[in-house]
């Protein structure tokens, strides 16, 4: 059982972040009643209102937005989301705040306010609360770094979502999670050690016989059962063995034996369903995919002419051959069409070896393209493949035919990938798995891409790309 001072300490993160958001609101409240009636700025004409009618009023602006980012998970287990999802998370939070707000200020007739005021208020508060969530994440990321608030989490079984979970856990230490180790569900000889493909070393502390005694010896807080579902009988008994310990339990399917990116579960009278596939984009989704695409792909191309005409010469003067060089890959629905990218190899690349992936070093690229890849600058021609329609700005990257072939066989899902257009980056890529990495880790991000498909999820995945692209990762 945890001691009190344990469960004081793991309240410093929550409470962190709901301070951290009252004082951003009311201080964007304070200011922004500064700025608009007495900076100078703004003319007054009806005077100066009183001080103290807009203190109360904050009191139920902080009230209202409080509720919205506490309904909408911001304090709870969602608050390890990236700074992305949070923005944007904070951002649906505000509008909504606002809309609630200015309602509430007409139905109330006593006092008459200021509708700039609240629309300074609005755009303020949102930057407000983005920094102020930055601090407060510095203060909680070195108190967890410190060992101060972690829940200790304990792993059961051997599917392979156990070291993505570890990797998860180890990536992500806002979760506030500590890997302590792992236990077996069969009693048979082999290593102790368990080592995910980031390096990190998961002791085998036992056999499932020995859960609830490793639980209390271990001083575990969270139970989290991996296990394939062969196993799935095994929840029933977990959960029995450990009804009178104070440990969170929970599960996490085997996704790569269904080969799906996750299992939605909801509701019918009563009744629940686990959806483990759903359909592409619907009609009206691909309309707004599309104009979205059209738009953006030719505003870039505008604006990036120039750089276009520099690294046309600049490809042209490193080696004898074509600017652009053109493949054959497989898109929507099966169908192939010619991608284009500027010329990085030499024009002889593959009479040799025939179709292979590019290596890190690989002697077959050119000096400038190994800059070009470096930066990913060699895939800006495929902006006219989007507008063309073969390709999307984002989606699962498109691969050859033969490739396709073999993915197929290896991999009965791989796919249904093929159910949207292929994409110039993609969820895959943008959390590490592009070039030579695990196929079917990138199928199953490819899968959950398909399945949870949103306009706000391409945008989150174009200004991730603008990251990654400067890091350069396994780019050769």
């Amino acid at each position: 059982m945890l001691e009190p001072k344990r469960r004081r300490v793991r309240l410093l993160r929550p409470a962190a972040l709901i301070v951290a958001d009252l004082l951003a609101l009311e201080t964007a409240f304070l200011a922004t009643y500064w700025f608009r009636f007495h900076a100078g700025i703004w003319p007054v004409p009806l005077g100066v209102p009183p001080l103290g009618l807009y203190v109360l009023t904050s009191l139920v602006v902080l009230a209202v937005m409080f509720f919205l980012f506490y309904a909408r998970g911001l304090y709870g287990a969602r608050a390890a989301l990236s700074f992305e999802e949070e923005s944007a998370e904070l951002l649906r939070g505000v509008v909504q705040g606002s809309l609630l707000v200015l309602a509430m200020a007409f139905f109330f007739r006593r006092a008459t306010y200021s509708r700039s005021f609240f629309g300074l208020f609005f755009l303020s508060c949102f930057a407000a609360l983005v920094m102020a969530r930055a601090v407060a994440r510095s203060f909680v990321r070195r108190l967890l770094s410190q060992g101060i608030g972690n829940r200790r989490l304990l792993l059961v079984g051997s599917s392979p979502m156990r070291e993505r979970v570890a990797r998860a856990a180890l990536a992500c230490p806002e979760l506030g999670l500590k890997v302590i180790g792992w236990i077996d569900t069969e009693n048979r000889e082999g290593g102790n050690e368990s080592r995910p493909r980031d390096g990190t070393a998961l002791e085998r502390l036992g056999y499932f016989a020995d859960l609830a005694n490793l639980v209390r010896e271990c001083d575990v807080d969270v139970v989290v059962l991996t296990l394939p579902f062969a196993d799935l009988g095994l929840v029933a008994r977990a959960t029995e063995e450990l009804a009178d310990l104070k440990v969170d339990v929970q599960l996490v399917p085997d996704l790569l034996a269904l080969r799906t990116s996750r299992m939605r579960l909801t509701e019918v009278t009563g009744i629940p369903f686990f959806s483990v596939r759903e359909s592409a984009l619907s009609e009206a989704d691909r309309i707004v995919k599309r104009t979205f695409d059209i738009v953006v792909a030719t505003f870039v191309m505008i604006l990036m002419a120039p750089v276009f005409g520099l690294l046309s010469l600049l490809v042209w003067l490193s080696s004898r051959g074509p600017v652009f060089y053109g493949q054959e890959r497989v898109g929507r629905d099966g169908r192939e069409f010619r991608m284009l990218k500027f010329r990085t190899m030499r024009v002889d690349a593959e009479n040799g070896s025939g179709p292979v992936w590019a290596i890190k070093g690989d002697p077959r690229v050119t000096a400038v393209g190994r800059v070009l890849r470096r930066f990913s600058l060699d895939e800006l021609p495929q902006l006219w493949n989007v507008l063309r329609g073969d390709m999307s700005l984002v989606g699962p990257r498109p691969e050859r035919r033969v490739f396709v072939a073999e993915f197929s066989r290896l991999l009965p899902r791989y796919f249904e990938r093929h159910r949207v257009r292929s994409g110039l980056t993609g969820w895959a890529q943008v959390n590490g798995l592009r070039g030579n990495t695990s196929i079917e880790e990138r199928t199953l991000y490819d899968l959950y891409y398909v399945e949870n498909w949103s306009l706000a999820l391409d945008i989150r995945i174009l200004l991730m790309t603008a990251h990654h692209v400067l890091r350069g990762e396994n780019a050769y």
